[in-house]
């Protein structure tokens, strides 16, 4: 009878806690929740399916010297070990939220000498000075009948997913980088090629100028002005070649390696191929940006936070609990007599925090607006960055194309003038402006290049990655079809 007795004041005190708690609990939202627009309403055009792609995207480009350097700068970043740390603290606070799920057990003692005062409880004929002993163990165990618990449990969870997510966003920032600044390496190599050739020109046409004036074909006026070319030509040497080696120390910096380390680089062999854009941009693709799932997972975080915060109306209901040995006298520790041992609920009921609760929901609420938000503002913003690299990447392959056509006509040119100066029919002069036209020509060729690799960067950092399809996925799925 006395066990029914204990149950029916349980259920009526969590009851009552249950009926104050409910008076105050769910109050009014301060901020309606935003409503994000989906992709597809965003925009339609979109793809439901993407093709397969490739990871390693860079390798698309065809330099084992490239695909070296991007792996050194992924293994070496400073950076992406920040991110690697966020990741750690973040599983660091999701098992801090486990734990609240696990029944908490501790042992404790404690053995003294001490004296006893005669005017406070004293138990005549107890000797003044005494021994003291105590052991036992504890339980406390969160019941988490709300589910509280379960949603900060969760939200740490996602909180993992988003430093994940921004480890990848680091990933791709700095492989993009490394490629566009080793692209710019590639165009500075071959302008200082370029200008190399066009200072044995202008040497030679300084010197069949010399020749002229002694003949007296020519005035000391066109003798300066192939002087003053020929100077600047110089310049532009020296300039490019200083220009290739900041690019190979920023190589160098950028995978954690010396300037001296930067130096030994090799020419670039980027195959410029024309790379296939799919016919519209595939949903999914886009949904892939390490940023956007970030945000997504924060949107998640900042709900389930919320749905916490709502829950602490409610009573906390912990099970407590100990066992173990108490007395005066060390001697009569462990008899009978002085063991105990306590177990029951504990409730915590909220009524009156000034405000507490009530500010912290609205403060989660405003958060979570927040986070919607910025997904949106950056759903938008993802959504203009592949539009404008789609055209970019066009207009700039086009313009490699018309380039590469100019550059070879230019160079079908100097070889008929320079076979007619071999002959005699043309003179060496005329065969050395052709040449360079010629050259002049393969800096625009290689600006345009440049351009059209870079563009191509862009895109894949406007995606989250590669949009290319892999070779091997390409011929599976030729053969499947």
């Amino acid at each position: 009878m006395k066990s029914c007795g204990w149950i029916r004041s349980l259920v009526l005190l969590a009851s009552i806690g249950t009926m104050l708690s409910a008076c105050v609990f769910f109050p009014r939202q301060a901020f309606p929740e935003q409503a994000a627009k989906p992709l597809n309403v965003l925009e339609p055009n979109l793809a439901i399916k993407a093709t397969p792609i490739e990871d390693a995207w860079w390798t698309a480009f065809g330099d084992p010297q490239l695909n070296t350097l991007v792996q050194l700068g992924l293994a070496h970043s400073p950076s992406l070990d920040n991110s690697g740390a966020r990741i750690v603290a973040a599983q660091a606070m999701l098992e801090t939220e486990r734990a609240a799920f696990i029944p908490q057990i501790s042992i404790g003692g404690q053995v003294d000498r001490q004296q006893l005062s005669q005017n406070y409880i004293f138990v005549p004929g107890m000797p003044i000075y005494t021994g003291y002993g105590l052991a036992n163990a504890s339980l406390s165990w969160s019941l988490d009948i709300w589910g509280k618990q379960k949603k900060y449990f969760d939200a740490a969870k996602n909180q993992v997913i988003v430093a994940q997510a921004n480890y990848k966003a680091s990933e791709l920032l700095l492989s993009t980088t490394i490629v566009r600044v080793y692209f710019d390496y590639d165009h500075m190599v071959q302008a200082q090629s370029l200008y190399a050739r066009d200072l044995e020109i202008r040497k030679s046409l300084l010197r069949i100028a010399a020749e002229r004036q002694r003949a007296g074909l020519v005035d000391a006026v066109t003798v300066n002005q192939r002087k003053v070319e020929l100077e600047a030509a110089q310049a532009n040497v020296s300039q490019s070649t200083q220009s290739v080696k900041m690019m190979q120390h920023q190589l160098a910096a950028l995978v954690q390696e010396g300037p001296t380390w930067g130096e030994v680089l090799k020419a670039p062999v980027i195959q410029a191929n024309k790379l296939n854009l799919p016919e519209v941009i595939p949903s999914d693709l886009l949904e892939r940006r390490p940023d956007l799932q970030a945000l997504l997972s924060q949107i998640d975080v900042a709900k389930l936070q919320l749905d916490g915060a709502k829950l602490e109306y409610l009573p906390d209901v912990n099970l407590a609990g100990f066992i173990g040995v108490q007395s005066f006298g060390l001697s009569q520790l462990f008899s009978s007599r002085s063991q105990q041992f306590s177990i029951g609920p504990a409730i915590n009921l909220p009524i009156f925090d000034g405000g507490l609760i009530d500010a912290n929901v609205t403060g989660k609420e405003a958060n979570r607006n927040q986070v919607i938000a910025s997904y949106q503002e950056q759903l938008v913003q993802a959504l203009r960055e592949v539009a404008d690299g789609i055209g970019s990447v066009k207009s700039t392959q086009a313009n490699y194309e018309s380039f590469t056509n100019a550059e070879l006509n230019a160079k079908r040119n100097f070889e008929i003038t320079r076979s007619r100066s071999e002959v005699g029919i043309a003179s060496k002069e005329s065969a050395f402006m052709v040449e360079q036209s010629y050259l002049l020509q393969g800096q625009n060729y290689a600006d345009a290049k440049t351009k059209m690799l870079t563009a191509n960067v862009v895109l894949v950092q406007a995606l989250g990655g590669s949009y290319l399809q892999s070779k091997v996925q390409a011929k599976v799925n030729g053969q499947t079809q």
